[in-house]
């Protein structure tokens, strides 16, 4: 009797277990819909598809891993300093969802309760465009990463407005990320013509310096559409060229990536999208040069005249960057917080639409810092051992460039709304704290063995004294560095590690009545 009322209350534990688990059905294939299939379905450029139960229970190890660390989905800007339209970000309580689905064993849970799976079209969604721009068909032969440019003239003989523009792969598989640029003279033909084959290789631009940016593309983007009465310039006679990264390891695939445009039909705002800040004419401490093992912080600025209505953001690096920012600074002092990201990555940079337009008043200064470490630490160093590195465009130089798609303010711009997921008002107030208080970034690389030094990031949104101290993990302070008053801006440093005992550290940014700490692993 003992035997079987113990089986009983056993098997009524794990049937309560089970109950509290999350299910794919119930829990799991919601987020997975929508947050991960606009790259994880057939035909996408993930290398595998999350529509399916069976799909997710395969890799359910994989997805665990992935979203925990926040390798996935891919979205460098850091959220809790501006907010996008229509981020790929997980919540950490969607995180934590899946990460006891697969704990508990990724249960399915009853199919007929999953939501309806979403459904992805080869064709374009731009059904009948004013312009179509489509690059002769190219075969992809590469061992190593590929930016190949397509050169396509617009046959139009009059300037038009770009109301929407929409990038179709050819071969979404392979076609990593796309950027288009618009060019009236022959340099990119002129390059064509001297590459056998379609299209010219080029890394970090198109080579032409009269080339100007018009529009990009990442995995899980549809339509790019701009806000009301809004258009971009495109220019009679002009060329377009499609740079398109096919990623490393692509053989004998073939692709015919297009473009499509729908013009304006009236009188439209002119959006221009510029590099305002760049390493040639706004950098304040410059040239941008980053000797071998060495780590160098970059600073730009510019002043803005006239009251400005902002609606989207894409900085550019290239393998030796780590980290970029940019924040305006208003008439009255107020921090104007632009994007910050981190930790770059070249591999998943992109266009960041505000959710709603961003006003800068007349005589603000936009500002940016750009972070580069050319050493062996910096696991993307091109050069092993590290190499000299200067401003360029190939793979092995570097660049500081941020794209700002601009237009002078008209009265009600702020109230434009680009993406519906407004944030409601305690999460604007949350929001609105975090970005006027200092922040201080996950130190890296973390953990390290004790003979690498760890570098720290914080950003201070107006001037304050600044004091950082590092606490072992008794809490008795091992090291302190004033840093005196600092104004605005962001800041770097390095702490050295090799009289440091293994263990974990506290190091904390204390800036008057604010505090904030991140862990450091030493092994």
């Amino acid at each position: 009797m003992k035997k079987f009322l113990l089986v009983a209350v056993l098997a009524t534990i794990e049937s309560t277990v089970d109950a509290q688990s999350p299910t794919w059905a119930d829990d799991v294939a919601n987020i997975l819909y929508g947050k991960c299939t606009n790259c994880h379905h057939p035909g996408g450029i993930a290398p595998f598809s999350l529509i399916t139960y069976n799909d997710a229970a395969n890799v359910a190890p994989n997805i665990q891993n992935a979203v925990t660390t926040r390798r996935m989905p891919p979205w460098p800007p850091d959220t809790a300093y501006t907010r996008f339209a229509h981020e790929r970000v997980l919540t950490q309580q969607e995180i934590t969802t899946i990460d006891n689905w697969v704990t508990a064993g990724f249960p399915s849970g009853s199919i007929a309760n999953a939501p309806t799976s979403p459904t992805y079209t080869v064709g374009p969604a731009i059904t009948n465009p004013d312009l179509s721009a489509q690059m002769q068909t190219y075969t992809v032969n590469t061992a190593t990463d590929l930016y190949r440019c397509f050169v396509v003239p617009s046959g139009i003989t009059q300037d038009e407005y770009i109301t929407k523009v929409e990038v179709v792969p050819g071969n979404r598989p392979i076609v990593h990320h796309v950027l288009v640029y618009q060019d009236v003279q022959n340099t990119c033909v002129t390059l064509d013509n001297n590459d056998p084959g379609p299209g010219y290789t080029s890394f970090g631009g198109v080579g032409s310096n009269t080339a100007t940016l018009i529009a990009g593309w990442v995995p899980g983007q549809g339509v790019y559409e701009l806000p009301p009465n809004m258009g971009i310039k495109l220019e009679a006679n002009s060329y377009i060229i499609m740079q398109i990264h096919y990623p490393s390891g692509t053989f004998n695939q073939t692709d015919s990536t297009q473009v499509r445009f729908t013009f304006s039909s009236g009188v439209v705002r002119d959006v221009t999208l510029a590099p305002a800040i760049n390493h040639w004419s706004s950098m304040t401490n410059g040239p941008l040069i980053i000797p071998a093992n060495t780590t160098r912080q970059f600073n730009a600025q510019v002043t803005i005249p006239s009251t400005l209505t902002l609606i989207s953001v894409a900085p550019h690096m290239h393998l030796v960057g780590k980290s970029i920012w940019s924040w305006a600074i208003d008439p009255s002092g107020d921090t104007i917080p632009l994007i910050s990201i981190p930790d770059w990555n070249f591999h998943w940079q992109g266009f960041y639409n505000y959710r709603q337009p961003v006003v800068i008043p007349g005589n603000s200064v936009v500002y940016a810092s750009a972070y580069y470490d050319n050493t062996a630490n910096n696991p993307n160093n091109p050069n092993n051992p590290p190499q000299l590195v200067t401003a360029g465009e190939a793979t092995d130089d570097e660049m500081m460039v941020i794209y700002y798609a601009y237009l002078p303010y008209q009265a009600g711009d702020e109230n434009i709304v680009i993406d519906s997921v407004v944030l409601n008002s305690v999460q604007q107030n949350a929001y609105q704290n975090i970005i006027r208080t200092p922040q201080l970034y996950d130190p890296y690389p973390v953990p390290t063995t004790g003979n690498t030094p760890v570098n720290v990031s914080y950003f201070i949104p107006e001037n304050s004294s600044v004091v950082l101290q590092l606490f072992d993990q008794n809490g008795r302070l091992v090291k302190e560095w004033n840093r005196g008053s600092q104004g605005a801006g962001m800041y770097h440093m390095e702490i050295a590690t090799a009289d440091m005992a293994a263990g974990t550290y506290t190091i904390s940014l204390n800036t008057g009545n604010s505090r904030k700490s991140k862990q450091i692993i030493v092994y």
